[in-house]
């Protein structure tokens, strides 16, 4: 649609799932709260998205959604009754999901916008045509403007400038206390290897310490080896194989406060395509991706350094798990990445 409606009094914003789409969203959250300064704004959603956008200024209230409503068939009819005691008269939905619409329709929230994917249409009063491939499926362009598009029927426009985040002064200090032996005046390369998306985006924990060292042979930085809930293991792997010194968060992994903290404080970081990297970005910090399975379209806008095998006609295939042997991460050489990340230093 195109028309812009009129200014809601209370507007529900109910933020996508994914850590590194919740960060992507920001653009449009901010152009939100420029367009709408007399609606009140409530963000809804899950602790990870609440958590990694606390301290922006663009909401007036926030309403966790998920993990009390459970899960299976009648969560949405749950939360729908969660939601109803906002009291709010339109609801703007960043996810594309069945659940979220169905939410807002049992909150009976009269203007509910999202966009025209799926089944759902017939649960939401107004809808967003968005880009979309032959196979009806959404073209791949960049999640900024995916979710700039969905807020424009509230008059939301782009301002020019990406992603933003706030560091709060609690964490800066949790952060500090952590690096209080990294040695002083070293610049810091962050290391983050896993990915919740699953196994081929992940880069060999062999393949990533050797880069690390090629990169150590040229220049002098010290690496921190980065990991999320469940990925300590891997991070374990990364640490096993880096023969000079470094620190592993494994042993007590950083909640996400503090995880922006650490992550504002790097010269540089070497990462998956995952949640930390877009933190990182909208940090003003220097990001080199290995990317494989996904397209680098979806993140436009991003001034990472992609690093992928070009060669492959099985690049961003999405999938995730690979019965070929993963030759988009087994066959990128560390040599490559030590490159890109000798470039960025540089």
């Amino acid at each position: 649609m195109s028309a812009t409606l009129a200014a809601p009094r209370h507007l529900l914003v109910r933020l996508p799932n994914p850590l590194g789409d919740a960060v992507m969203a920001v653009p449009a959250l901010r152009a939100l709260r420029h367009a709408l300064p007399d609606t009140r704004i409530t963000w809804s959603g899950g602790p990870a998205a609440q958590s990694v956008l606390e301290g922006l200024p663009y909401r007036d209230g926030v309403m966790p959604t998920g993990e009390r409503d459970g899960r299976g068939r009648r969560a949405p009819m749950k939360a729908g009754r969660t939601l109803a005691r906002l009291g709010a008269d339109a609801a703007l939905l960043l996810p594309n999901s069945f659940s979220s619409a169905l939410a807002v329709r049992r909150a009976g929230i009269p203007v509910r916008v999202g966009s025209d994917l799926h089944a759902r249409k017939g649960l939401l009063s107004e809808t967003v045509s968005l880009p979309k491939t032959p196979e009806g499926k959404l073209a791949p362009r960049s999640m900024v403007d995916h979710y700039l598009a969905l807020a424009a029927p509230f008059g939301a426009q782009p301002d020019g400038a990406g992603p933003e985040l706030r560091v709060l002064p609690f964490d800066e200090e949790r952060a500090a206390h952590r690096l209080r032996d990294v040695p002083a005046g070293v610049p810091l390369l962050g290391v983050n290897p896993g990915a919740a998306f699953g196994p081929t985006k992940v880069y060999p924990p062999e393949h990533i310490a050797a880069a690390v060292e090629i990169l150590r042979a040229e220049r002098e930085v010290f690496p921190i080896v980065f990991c999320g809930p469940g990925e300590e293991s891997l991070a374990a792997r990364v640490c096993a194989a880096l023969p000079g010194p470094h620190l592993g968060v494994q042993g007590d992994v950083p909640d996400l406060g503090e995880l922006k903290a650490l992550l504002a404080r790097l010269a540089l970081l070497a990462t998956s395509d995952t949640g930390p990297r877009h933190i990182a970005e909208a940090l003003g910090v220097p990001t080199v991706v290995w990317m494989g399975p996904t397209d680098p379209r979806w993140s436009g806008h991003s001034e990472a350094t992609i690093v992928r095998k070009e060669d492959l006609p099985c690049l961003a295939c999405h999938q995730k798990t690979c019965a070929i042997g993963l030759p988009c991460m087994q066959a990128l050489e560390p040599a490559t990445v030590a490159a890109a990340l000798g470039a960025r230093l540089a």
